[in-house]
């Protein structure tokens, strides 16, 4: 889950003068006017104030546990690396290029969030380009391939997909632990997404996938998170990875040897930002960071090593 790094901040970034809308944003914005009366003011943290993707360090560390113990029983080279860090060049010797297939799921209400094919396959293609190293960064070697795209007409869902989650996924999800179900709809509480994490998968096959906010999908309506980044973001934790600022400036961080240390995470697009003292400054431009879509622009080898160690421990 994605938000804005610190809620004090919001008093300082002042709503701007709608923008005259065209194409895509056009339709958005007509299809649910009122949705997001401040969009640079979103907050990120959903219904009941928290990110769900949020660990303690102390949970983080019983899920490498775990992860570690798996890996190990599957042969030997297999394990998280130095330190319990994935180092980037286990990727170079990982195997063969993961292509996920992808059930986009459009939850509607009549014309409200009812995104075109054209928008969804923006949206895919933004995430090929993104886990690609085609906006900077590395090539993860994951790609994505639009298998189908289904819609459902229910006012219900599409109001409140937080408390109804229980009910849609079961009946729309579709493929095995290696299928990723995106699901597009308008998210209240200022929320602009959601992810279960793999290890979650056995004990809950039915509610794994992603769930976004339409309004960040790709010319979307959502100023300053209408890149499609927010999807991304998402899938890099339904593939394994934590934000870039777990457990803070201390522990193991986000188990990636090549994303600096972070204290807080990131609002808007700072320079200079460098809120640990070991080496290198805050990964602002990391899409598991918090920044503005604007600001988004990489993964790193050592993230896209961990995305394809997790990927053989839960969806391979």
């Amino acid at each position: 889950m994605k938000l804005l790094a610190a809620t004090a901040l919001l008093a300082a970034l002042v709503p701007a003068a709608p923008s005259s809308l065209s194409g895509p944003s056009a339709a958005l914005a007509r299809g649910h006017a009122g949705d997001c009366a401040h969009p640079e003011a979103r907050l990120r943290t959903g219904a009941h104030g928290r990110d769900r993707n949020d660990l303690t360090p102390a949970q983080a560390a019983t899920v490498e546990r775990r992860l570690d113990r798996i890996l190990d029983d599957l042969g030997p080279g297999q394990g998280s690396g130095r330190g319990g860090r994935t180092d980037g060049r286990a990727l170079r010797s990982a195997a063969a290029q993961i292509s996920v297939p992808v059930y986009f799921h459009v939850i509607h209400d009549g014309v409200k969030g009812n995104v075109s094919t054209e928008e969804v396959q923006r949206q895919i293609s933004t995430m090929n380009a993104s886990y690609g190293g085609r906006n900077g960064g590395a090539d993860t070697q994951v790609s994505f391939v639009l298998r189908e795209i289904s819609r459902t007409d229910n006012a219900t869902w599409f109001q409140d997909p937080e408390r109804y989650e229980g009910t849609y996924k079961p009946q729309l999800r579709k493929g095995g632990k290696g299928t990723l179900n995106l699901y597009s709809t308008f998210i209240g509480g200022d929320l602009l997404g959601w992810s279960t994490f793999p290890w979650k998968y056995t004990a809950d096959p039915q509610m794994d996938g992603v769930t976004i906010h339409y309004g960040s999908m790709p010319g979307g309506y959502i100023d300053n998170f209408n890149k499609g980044f927010s999807a991304t973001h998402e899938v890099g934790h339904w593939l394994g990875l934590y934000h870039t600022f777990q457990d803070g400036c201390g522990g193991q961080g986000d188990r990636v040897a090549d994303t600096p240390a972070e204290r807080d995470p990131t609002n808007g697009c700072p320079t200079g930002k460098d809120t640990c003292t070991s080496p290198g400054a805050d990964p602002v431009h990391n899409y598991m960071d918090y920044s503005y879509d604007t600001c988004m622009t990489s993964f790193t080898a050592g993230q896209g090593a961990r995305m394809r160690k997790v990927w053989t421990a839960y969806r391979a």
